[in-house]
């Protein structure tokens, strides 16, 4: 019995160790719509000791312990499997392999903004419009519905139905009471889900379907003779989707995208890491003589392969907030302001020059 006692105790010591020291060799690589913490520093930058290194170490550690994907996926597995619950709140699990983004309940249940804060964006949006136009160019504002949004009737029935006065609602009547030009995507997308499926399932983002189905009438606004086609694209399974992601990190899975081929040809101008870089120039031999300086979020990732081959010169900028020096700055015709719904509150950070 004592020898099964210290095998027991060893066993322990060594179950615990591993998480730790196994950060030595073993990197953990987890996809998660959050920053994690980056490795502490004892001195900060000023030379001065970093009082807070300790709380930062056990941050750290708590974030990248070893083998820490392979244990979230084991837990989520068991809680997924048998309980249909989610291991990260992160992740809302719906019906029908429908998976949606936990950031957007307090949307899905209604208004989060007071009148006084919807007031204070429209303002800003207003101002923002004026100072564009005073370079004499085209200001447009396109806000993207949360997927909750448009495919409710997938969402666990706990929460109800998605409320209809909310502050993407409200804050496009002030925006219509100010004559704030915007293309309103809620309805686009929302007339046309039972056509076709315009956001993926295990992502929080649209599909290519749904920014095209939107593109087309940012296009008509801005009197673009470019129309997308919606029916001719193949699928092929390569995305890889960031909630399916979170809640199973070890795991090597892809949803089905689809591709759509339009013939034209575009190119980035300088290095491209990935398509979240902080800003992306493109040009392109369309012939339309015409430019166009988009501000926008993840869910124009969709959108930079289709414009950039539609406009003769496009920059994308992912700055927050908004840097609006750049629209002094570069030449273009156009811009857009994209964000999504869940974000609209960032737009009350926009200062006008």
């Amino acid at each position: 019995m004592k020898y099964l006692a210290w095998i027991y105790v060893t066993a322990f010591f060594i179950l615990c160790v591993i998480p730790s020291a196994g950060m030595l060799f073993y990197k953990a690589e987890l996809a998660e719509n959050r920053a994690l913490s980056e490795k502490p520093q004892i001195y900060t930058e000023t030379g001065i000791l970093n009082t807070q290194f300790f709380n930062e170490l056990q941050t750290y550690v708590s974030e990248h312990f070893a083998f820490r994907g392979e244990l979230v996926e084991a837990d989520s597995r068991i809680k997924y499997e048998l309980f249909h619950t989610p291991c990260d709140d992160q992740v809302v699990i719906g019906t029908d392999g429908w998976l949606f983004f936990g950031e957007t309940l307090s949307d899905y249940a209604g208004v989060t903004l007071t009148g006084a804060e919807l007031d204070r964006i429209a303002e800003k949006l207003q101002e923002v419009c004026n100072y564009v136009r005073r370079q004499g160019k085209e200001p447009l504002f396109v806000i993207v519905p949360n997927k909750n949004s448009i495919y409710g009737e997938y969402m666990p029935a706990r929460f109800g139905s998605c409320a209809e006065i909310r502050n993407l609602t409200l804050l496009q009547e002030r925006m219509d009471e100010r004559n704030i030009p915007y293309v309103d995507a809620l309805r686009i997308l929302s007339d046309n889900k039972d056509k076709d499926e315009l956001y993926l399932h295990e992502d929080t983002h649209w599909n290519h379907t749904g920014a095209r189905l939107v593109l087309n009438e940012i296009y008509a606004v801005y009197g673009v003779p470019e129309t997308y086609d919606l029916a001719g694209y193949t699928v092929e399974e390569r995305h890889e989707p960031d909630l399916y992601k979170i809640l199973f990190p070890a795991a090597e899975h892809y949803e089905a995208q689809r591709i759509y081929d339009d013939g034209k040809d575009y190119q980035y101008i300088g290095r491209l890491h990935s398509l979240d870089d902080i800003t992306i120039r493109t040009s392109s031999n369309a012939g339309s003589g015409k430019t166009i300086l988009v501000y926008r979020d993840s869910f124009a990732r969709a959108m930079i392969p289709f414009m950039g081959a539609t406009f003769d010169n496009a920059v994308f900028n992912r700055s927050t907030p908004y840097d609006l020096s750049l629209v002094e700055q570069t030449e273009c015709d156009y811009v857009l302001f994209e964000i999504v719904e869940r974000n609209l509150g960032d737009l009350g950070l926009i200062e006008a020059p």
